[in-house]
């Protein structure tokens, strides 16, 4: 399937938990992303022939908070990005935001990775089926995905000659100074052709919203009256549809204010993602600084000591001025054989009083999400040979589903 570039206008009405692959409504769209590629050093598996490139996205031009058109949120798409390689297996992937020098841009500058997603337009998804495969997707926690988990197994996202994969880029700017950044991609992959003996990765979106998001959010337990509530996902949740798979890695996705994401599979629990927050200074704000009154940061203001969940940082400010950004989630791996008709559900926990809640960039909460991405590794004959019977997925579909989320 061929997407011309002029469906960036028919995408622009999307809000809501689609805004992780696709922009809101108020966001303002730019075009393509000019690149530049690098070849780094494989990280894993070099004796099976691994790769690793690092592709930089920009320069990205994000306006002040009180640009008048954009509010400081800024969407970049490319709809058919340049991948490593083709006919081959992406291994792992590493995503960041950074300045022009290489250095990490981040929430205690003002400027968060609000979201960055993959959708693969060539393939239907295995939860949705009508819909484009939904690859993955990041926020400002910025987590890694390593299929192989860390070279002990041979598994990897096939990435077949024909397909076209779509990016989406979200950043805001909560500073009231224009901000130009970059994003990294690091792409560890098996270059064509692939060796039979490794398995092929079938990424699926779990989400409390359900599997083509056709549940609303308050339905799924989420409240704006108390501050404490769980987000979960009604069974049967997602049904795995094939019997030769095993569940290698779960990546949770949450905003601020997560305290636990639990997932089950047959009911019982199988993995507990647990948000950190603040372990690094760069996930570290304060009250009164970007968007929210005083710009003292502005001007290289630098957080001294302070310490949070175990982690030593320099702060001077007293700890209850703080603001802590999640910067890390765990993971599970390698969970085992999933037999077919397996139901997988998730129950997401938020507690904004234990930690705030996240704040967009026209002031208010941002939406609570709820996402694991689970990763069936499968024999890559019988996944292919899957593959390559696919339909041609509806993208009409997903552009109906979720522009009704805003209505």
């Amino acid at each position: 399937m061929k997407l011309l570039q002029s469906g960036i206008t028919a995408l622009a009405g999307i809000q809501g938990v689609a805004s992780a692959l696709i922009p809101r409504q108020s966001d303002h769209i730019a075009g393509p992303i000019p690149t530049k590629v690098e070849v780094l050093t494989a990280k894993y598996l070099k004796d099976l022939g691994a790769k690793r490139i690092k592709t930089t996205y920009g320069p990205l031009s994000i306006p002040s908070a009180n640009d008048k058109v954009t509010g400081g949120m800024i969407t970049y798409q490319d709809f058919n990005i340049t991948m490593p390689c083709y006919n081959c297996l992406i291994t792992g992937l590493d995503t960041d935001l950074t300045w022009e020098d290489g250095t990490t841009a981040n929430a205690n500058k003002g400027i968060w990775l609000h979201h960055t997603g993959l959708m693969n337009l060539n393939r239907t998804d295995t939860a949705c089926p009508q819909w484009p495969e939904r690859i993955g997707v990041n926020g400002n926690e910025r987590s890694s995905f390593d299929f192989t988990n860390k070279g002990t197994r041979k598994a990897g996202y096939y990435v077949a000659p024909t397909d076209q994969i779509f990016k989406a880029i979200d950043v805001m700017n909560l500073s009231l100074q224009p901000r130009t950044v970059y994003l990294t991609m690091e792409w560890e992959y098996i270059p064509s052709p692939p060796s039979p003996s490794f398995d092929v990765v079938i990424p699926v979106w779990l989400d409390s919203r359900g599997n083509c998001f056709e549940v609303p959010l308050e339905e799924t337990g989420v409240s704006t009256k108390v501050p404490a509530f769980n987000s979960t996902m009604k069974p049967p949740g997602f049904v795995v549809p094939f019997d030769d798979s095993e569940l290698s890695l779960l990546v949770s996705h949450i905003h601020d204010g997560n305290t636990a994401q639990d997932i089950f599979m047959n009911g019982k629990l199988i993995c507990r993602s647990i948000p950190s927050y603040g372990e690094t200074e760069a996930f570290v704000t304060h009250e009164g600084m970007y968007g929210h009154g005083s710009e003292e940061e502005e001007e290289g203001h630098s957080h001294g000591r302070h310490r949070r969940q175990g982690h030593d940082h320099d702060h001077d400010h007293e700890s209850s001025g703080h603001i802590y950004h999640v910067s890390s989630i765990t993971q599970c791996t390698d969970i085992g054989k999933v037999p077919k008709g397996s139901q997988f559900t998730l129950t997401s926990y938020y507690n904004m009083t234990e930690h705030k809640a996240m704040a967009g960039h026209d002031g208010k909460e941002e939406e609570i999400m709820a996402i694991q991405f689970l990763h069936f590794a499968r024999p890559m004959e019988a996944a292919i040979k899957d593959i390559l019977a696919q339909g041609e997925p509806d993208l009409q579909s997903f552009l109906d589903r979720v522009r009704g989320l805003d209505g």
